[in-house]
């Protein structure tokens, strides 16, 4: 099996999850649901890739890839309860353009919107793309324990901030790099950081440097943009 195929293998499965998710949203008229467990087809998908690799017998199962696996399981689980700013600025133009297609009545539209959204999932997370197909040796690296130190670090840094209720009193930065520097933003930064260094273990596994990269230009170009308009919104109504 190549990687293209794997790789659609995975889409397709996130592709129908997520119309899943969107449907018990609007059966349940709460985008809240959709929201909150945004994140839960990554770790579905991590898990499915895994298995796809061992039927196939495409490559052996390597510590790397179960840890990582692990710390991507953690974080997604921690997602459902925070990282409330972060889904909010993501998702906020996709649910009222999909609000907006369920009135129009514009079947393609979502079908397109919803299959959009779980690409940019899988590009933004190919670094466990990387780890679920060719695993790399079997061996543990220090190489392979900075890395997941480093996730390890940035889930910790995030509960920390949250836990200490920081993350909800300090204001996010007008910037890109303000944004960055936000405690809810910072720590998932760091944890994606950590998840492409140990999907370098794998074999061919720097290809997944695009994952990084597309989430800093989502960034940019999507969440920046949309906690500045929230932001200019809130000082409108309290003015």
């Amino acid at each position: 099996m190549t990687l293209f195929y794997f790789f659609l293998i995975l889409l397709f499965f996130n592709f129908l999850f997520n119309f899943l998710l969107l449907f018990l949203s609007v059966n349940k008229k709460s985008p809240r649901f959709f929201i909150r467990y945004f994140f839960l087809s990554i770790l579905l998908v991590a898990w499915l890739a895994l298995m796809v690799q061992q039927i196939n017998e495409i490559a052996y199962i390597s510590t790397r890839q179960i840890l990582g696996n692990l710390v991507l399981s953690i974080w997604v689980c921690i997602s459902f309860y925070l990282n409330k700013n972060l889904k909010l600025a993501l998702l906020t133009n996709f649910l009222n353009k999909i609000k907006n297609a369920i009135l129009n009545k514009e079947p393609k539209s979502i079908i397109l919107m919803v299959f959009y959204i779980s690409l940019l999932q899988i590009i933004c997370f190919s670094p466990v793309v990387s780890l679920n197909f060719l695993s790399g040796p079997s061996s543990f690296y220090w190489i392979d324990f900075i890395s997941l130190t480093i996730c390890v670090f940035g889930i910790a840094s995030y509960l920390k901030v949250f836990l200490q209720k920081e993350v909800g009193q300090a204001p996010i930065e007008k910037g890109f790099l303000g944004q960055a520097m936000h405690p809810e933003y910072l720590g998932n930064l760091i944890f994606i950081l950590g998840l492409y260094l140990l999907s370098t273990g794998a074999t061919g596994g720097a290809w997944s440097l695009i994952g990084p990269l597309t989430i800093l230009l989502l960034m940019y170009r999507v969440i920046m943009p949309e906690n500045e308009r929230r932001a200019i919104s809130k000082s409108g109504t309290h003015n």
